[in-house]
């Protein structure tokens, strides 16, 4: 922990001494869907700041008109600090929410840190993009940069969704040598409120941040007659139940640092997955990072199997076995659609299903059951669950168990980004991401289907 501390330091130090200068980016600009810009590093050639290397947010802008609250520190009486706060209607976008945001560093492997750290930079631009959403790719996938002297490769995946208010990385390293080793992966960023940053909320309650936190929010504190034109930002750092925690660090200037020290086998990979989110006011910031860590379905849209199991900042995820999965869209109707999904999954030993509550996300279409003793949870209008695990002594055996559930409701706008769309289509191949909880375990997917539809009418979605 002491090593990772230090790395911290230094990776901040970095940051901070090559600030006074831009990188030559050229950035690729994209929107989620409250309007926010991203500017997204891609081709940085000559690297100046580690900050606004390649993958790395150069700006971000929240465009939509918003009531601003500003936070100013009043007068202290025996010790006790009053923070007043006043609300103004702003009608211009809000200023850039980041100075150079989430530039990726190798700082050390095996406990060893590094003299100076090592940037992901290929200085060249992108892989290729991916992941469409209503006919427009929303992931940029970057170059693969290779450090033979760290027996290392390094790849970064950035994605804006359509349907969703955030960004999303996959920061990738695998281990190309013949033995294992600890690999200290870095994130470094300066936000836009600079050294009038304020941590506005954490997910473990504390006023500053420590190892165990899992999202916080920060926004701009102002001195009194002023207002603040900076958005307010969330940022999801690691799942409940990660292992080993990251080191993260905010200093007084606004800049940002995570350190994360997984273990990798020889010939894996291991994925760093983090979000940020910025919003008009800190409440919808809050509750969006408080939504991400639990990983629903939008957040987890065009991750393959083989990247779920990767990620190494999250309690690990269990695909589930899909036996048959049905999504049937009414387009004359409202309220008149259905999900209807069949399979298995793993689960461990222990559990008391009375009470326990599973929460079904596909797509976006959502459901929390609280299940009875024998594994059923009934929500009225359609939406049921059941789980079919073996019970000793009233709680779980550890296996492979059968689970159904069907959905019911309006949903044709939360698939349409996906492609299910209000057309005449016949057989056509899409995918919907989906994920639930069930108790301490998380399981996600993305489902390939086969769509047909007649316009006006009906749609059905088949897995294939």
């Amino acid at each position: 922990m002491r090593r990772s501390a230090a790395a911290l330091r230094a990776l901040l130090a970095l940051s901070l001494l090559l600030a006074a200068s831009r990188a030559n980016a050229l950035p690729i600009t994209l929107r989620d869907s409250n309007g926010t810009r991203y500017n997204i590093n891609t081709d940085v050639d000559p690297l100046i700041n580690d900050s606004n290397a390649s993958g790395a947010v150069t700006d971000a802008t929240f465009q939509k008109p918003v009531t601003v609250t500003s936070y100013f520190v009043g007068f202290t009486f025996f010790g006790f600090t009053t923070v007043y706060t006043v609300q103004r209607q702003v009608n211009v976008p809000l200023r850039n929410a980041f100075a150079g945001f989430n530039g990726l560093v190798i700082t050390g492997t095996n406990g060893i840190n590094l003299p100076n750290g090592i940037v992901y930079n290929p200085g060249e631009g992108l892989a290729s993009e991916e992941c469409p959403q209503s006919g427009d790719n929303r992931q940029l996938v970057f170059q693969t940069q290779s450090f033979p002297a760290l027996n290392l490769q390094v790849t970064r995946k950035v994605f804006v969704p359509n349907n969703g208010e955030f960004l999303r990385w996959l920061n990738i390293v695998t281990n190309t040598g013949p033995t294992a080793q600890t690999v200290s992966i870095g994130l470094v960023g300066r936000l836009g409120s600079g050294s009038d940053t304020r941590i506005t909320s954490t997910s473990t309650g504390d006023s500053g941040l420590t190892s165990g936190v899992q999202w916080f929010t920060t926004a701009q504190q102002t001195p009194k007659g002023t207002n603040s034109t900076e958005p307010k930002l969330g940022f999801v750092v690691q799942g409940p139940g990660a292992s080993p925690p990251p080191s993260v660090g905010i200093r007084s200037t606004g800049q940002v640092g995570y350190i994360y020290s997984p273990l990798i086998q020889p010939g894996a990979s291991a994925i760093v997955l983090t979000y940020v989110t910025v919003q008009g006011n800190t409440n919808n910031a809050k509750s969006t990072v408080q939504n991400l860590v639990t990983l629903p379905a939008k957040g987890i849209f065009c991750l393959s199997q083989a990247e779920l199991r990767q990620i190494v900042n999250f309690a690990p995820i269990t695909p589930p076995v899909t036996k048959k999965a049905t999504i049937s869209l009414n387009f004359k109707k409202t309220s008149a659609d259905k999900v209807n999904w069949n399979g298995s999954i793993t689960i461990g030993a222990g559990l008391s299903l009375k009470g326990l509550p599973v929460t079904i996300d596909v797509g976006g279409a959502s459901q929390t059951f609280v299940l009875n003793k024998s594994g059923k949870g009934n929500n009225g209008g359609g939406n049921k669950f059941s789980l079919q695990p073996k019970l000793k002594n009233g709680v779980t055996k550890a296996g492979t168990v059968k689970f159904s559930f069907q959905l019911k409701g309006d949903f044709k706008a939360i698939f349409d980004p996906y492609g299910l769309v209000n057309a005449t289509v016949s057989n056509v191949p899409v995918t919907v991401p989906a994920s639930f909880t069930a108790g301490p375990q998380t399981y996600a997917t993305e489902q390939n289907f086969t769509y047909k539809a007649t316009q006006g009418k009906t749609g059905t979605a088949k897995n294939s």
